[in-house]
């Protein structure tokens, strides 16, 4: 919805989604897109993936193959946007007038490096080194002006795939769930687990990721609809749909509950 302070939300009136919430798939076209599919995907995803087309179509839906051309390069057009949006908004956090503030350092100059280094996390550091590195002088152009232009081509491929299709139908991850921690040392590994969903952020459009199926070790696996700008109901109700036919079982030690 519309907040007055943020200028950059659309006062437009928000529809009362659970009220026109439905499973009725009949007429519906969902894309999928031949770059994804023709990545290497683990043999459990794309069951997963076929699994689901045939209970989507068994409850009236249709499959379209479209193409985004240009995704391959969300990832590497992302993580220049996103971190220099990380330094740009993180640059005011001195830790003098609000939040966290060190104890350490005989000096303005100090106490500020002690407070940054002690109050950010190691990820949240290197995002930030990279969007001031980005957004530094020689390297505005060169990085982040470019990597706004290969966001709008990334728009401009969803907008004529949903000239033919209403939804488009991806997994959400190339791979199920690894360890916490277990990427910490290899940053571009776990960036790369963002391949199908960042371009979604980058067109700025809606999608949603429902659990389907599960990989040879019994980890949950899910699967993403992306819908068009401001169709999330009918976005809303495929997911419902698909969610409400599979039936998927959560199957792992629920550790969390135990007491």
């Amino acid at each position: 919805g519309h907040d007055p302070k943020d200028s950059t939300s659309l006062n437009t009136e928000v529809p009362k989604f659970s009220l026109e919430i439905n499973k009725n798939l009949k007429n519906i076209k969902i894309g999928l897109p031949i770059e994804f599919f023709n990545q290497e995907i683990p043999i459990y995803l794309r069951k997963s993936i076929d699994e689901t087309i045939k209970v989507l179509e068994t409850l009236g839906a249709s499959f379209k193959k479209v193409s985004l051309p240009n995704l391959d390069l969300g990832i590497a057009a992302y993580y220049v946007i996103a971190p220099a949006e990380c330094s740009a908004n993180l640059s005011r956090y001195d830790g003098v007038k609000y939040g966290f503030r060190s104890t350490k350092g005989n000096n303005l100059i100090e106490m500020y490096e002690n407070t940054r280094s002690e109050g950010f996390g190691d990820e949240v550091k290197r995002r930030i080194l990279i969007g001031t590195y980005v957004l530094s002088s020689g390297y505005y152009d060169a990085y982040y002006i470019k990597a706004q232009k290969v966001r709008q081509l990334i728009k401009n491929d969803f907008d004529q795939s949903f000239k033919k299709v209403d939804a488009i139908l991806t997994p959400s991850t190339p791979n199920s769930a690894f360890k916490i921690g277990e990427k910490k040392n290899d940053p571009i590994s776990m960036y790369l687990n963002d391949i199908f969903t960042v371009p979604v952020n980058l067109a700025g459009i809606p999608a949603i990721s429902i659990p389907a199926g599960v990989d040879i070790n019994n980890y949950p696996l899910g699967l993403q609809f992306i819908g068009k700008p401001l169709d999330e109901q009918k976005l809303l109700n495929i997911a419902y749909a698909a969610e409400k036919k599979i039936n998927f079982k959560q199957s792992l030690n629920r550790w969390w509950e135990k007491k």
